[in-house]
């Protein structure tokens, strides 16, 4: 399975590119980019399986190259702003990760790749999966929560 990775701060891509490499031994990482320029010109010559792409790229936003290159590829955004998650989906997103990536969140993303393009699975699969992707989320809002020092609402919830 061939990924690309677009991504223009080289630690946040050696990072990912290291996760993505443990989800699975198929996978092979074919390239890393870092603009949307550079995006544009790799896509229009050649094909990949799945994109783990950033927004704030260093040349632009990454929803530019939609507008330049036809993009039918799945794709994971990986980025620390989360005002873009609307308009994510609205391409072609089949996940949303806030930075810093989690690996249980990567994973659990993988997985919804795998189920989206291998044959449909059995109901009782696929409600496993949700309820995974559910905790998981669950964890990250829990979590952004916290950070935001919100504590005292969530004791309120309790």
């Amino acid at each position: 399975m061939k990924v690309l990775i677009i991504e223009d701060e080289p630690l946040a891509a050696e990072r990912l590119g290291n996760l993505v490499r443990e989800l699975h031994a198929e996978i092979q990482l074919v390239a890393t980019l870092d603009s949307v320029q550079r995006s544009v010109v790799w896509l229009s010559q050649n094909t990949v399986d799945l994109i783990f792409m950033d927004i704030q790229l260093a040349d632009g936003l990454s929803f530019e190259i939609f507008e330049k290159v036809e993009i039918k590829t799945p794709v994971i955004f990986t980025t620390a702003y989360n005002e873009y998650a609307l308009k994510a989906f609205k391409v072609n997103s089949i996940d949303y990760i806030l930075k810093p990536i989690d690996k249980e969140e990567l994973t659990a993303a993988y997985k919804k790749y795998q189920t989206l393009t291998q044959r449909p699975a059995a109901p009782a699969k696929m409600l496993e999966s949700i309820g995974y992707a559910m905790q998981l989320l669950t964890k990250k809002v829990q979590r952004t929560l916290r950070n935001k020092k919100w504590e005292s609402i969530l004791s309120r919830w309790r």
